[in-house]
């Protein structure tokens, strides 16, 4: 078997190559939904994908032929993305989300039609609150290939937290997910460090080494004084009390975990046993500990970067199973 499988994002798209066990190549590209919604034209989109097709089949000595099928998660299945499909309502388990792929031809990215994986929306029914209600698109996918490898557990109570330009909390249980909440912490995180008053008291994001105390005094502030007074305590640090750069940006950091930990407080549930911490590999350094420290009971993973980029390959090719049954 070998799949294609496009993971498009908020900011970035890929394609991976996978043989259903090990992703043997992949392409991508910076251009995304946000890139969609601010020319407000697809073909954009399309034309990125369509070259990292095209890298792949030349360096991997293939002919589309010889590709099983194409498949396709995340904001690429949204308005801003390349054909929009509506989510599917939660509980939604493996199963129940390869009964309700949608096949769709692109002449323009390849002559093999791409089979999407719908997203997944929460807390829609008719009494639910707005703060009750959420989506998602791709992390299904990345979700659905985690559980391949817990075996006997995967039906466990778990909580994952996903960290890319939205950190995303979702509820799991019995193996089906069931809710979830977004914030736009990462995107956040880009507008205030580059974009405020704050830009010259922080560090670039890749010169980060946080200092841990620091990241729960953070917490401590916000907690106490609210968000946007913690951000601004970034500042005093760095001007009235010449902290070292470090110091500050691990503040910052503390001010945005609150974020997360929040969105945690709010899902938990009784049964909850694990949470599962992927993604971007910054945020789930500092919040291990946090976590560890707030509920001592709680197994916590932290699920590396690199191994967390082949989850969406992962999920697709168990999703491609379960549909060709």
């Amino acid at each position: 078997m070998l799949l294609f499988v496009i993971d498009a994002g908020t900011t970035t798209s890929r394609i991976r190559l996978t043989d259903g066990k090990n992703v043997l190549a992949s392409a991508k590209r910076q251009v995304g939904a946000r890139d969609v919604a601010i020319t407000g034209d697809k073909r954009v989109l399309e034309q990125a994908l369509k070259e990292c097709v095209d890298e792949l089949l030349l360096e991997n000595r293939l002919s589309l032929a010889q590709i099983d099928a194409v498949f396709a998660s995340g904001m690429i299945s949204s308005n801003m993305g390349l054909y929009e499909i509506p989510h599917l309502e939660a509980p939604v388990n493996l199963e129940q989300l390869a009964s309700k792929l949608v096949v769709q031809s692109f002449p323009g990215l390849s002559d093999k039609p791409v089979i999407f994986i719908p997203g997944v929306k929460t807390g829609f029914d008719a009494v639910t609150e707005l703060e009750d209600k959420d989506m998602m698109r791709g992390e299904e996918a990345e979700i659905f290939g985690y559980l391949n490898s817990l075996g006997e557990n995967k039906n466990d109570d778990i909580l994952f937290m996903h960290y890319g330009s939205h950190h995303k909390c979702i509820q799991l249980i019995h193996g089906g997910i069931t809710k979830c909440r977004t914030s736009i912490t990462g995107e956040l995180m880009t507008a205030v460090a580059q974009h405020t008053i704050l830009k010259s008291s922080l560090l670039p994001l890749e010169e980060v080494v946080p200092e841990i105390e620091w990241v729960k005094k953070g917490l401590h502030v916000a907690h106490r004084s609210g968000f946007g007074r913690v951000l601004f305590s970034t500042r005093v640090l760095d001007t009235m009390e010449q902290r070292s750069s470090q110091e500050v940006s691990s503040l910052f950091l503390g001010a945005l975990l609150s974020l997360d930990l929040k969105l945690v407080e709010e899902m938990i549930t009784e049964q909850t046993n694990r949470i599962v911490l992927y993604g971007k590999a910054l945020f789930p350094s500092v919040f291990e500990p946090v976590l560890r420290e707030v509920y001592p009971e709680l197994q916590v993973e932290v699920i590396s970067e690199e191994i967390s980029d082949l989850l969406s390959a992962e999920g697709a090719a168990s999703i491609y199973q379960q549909y060709a049954k």
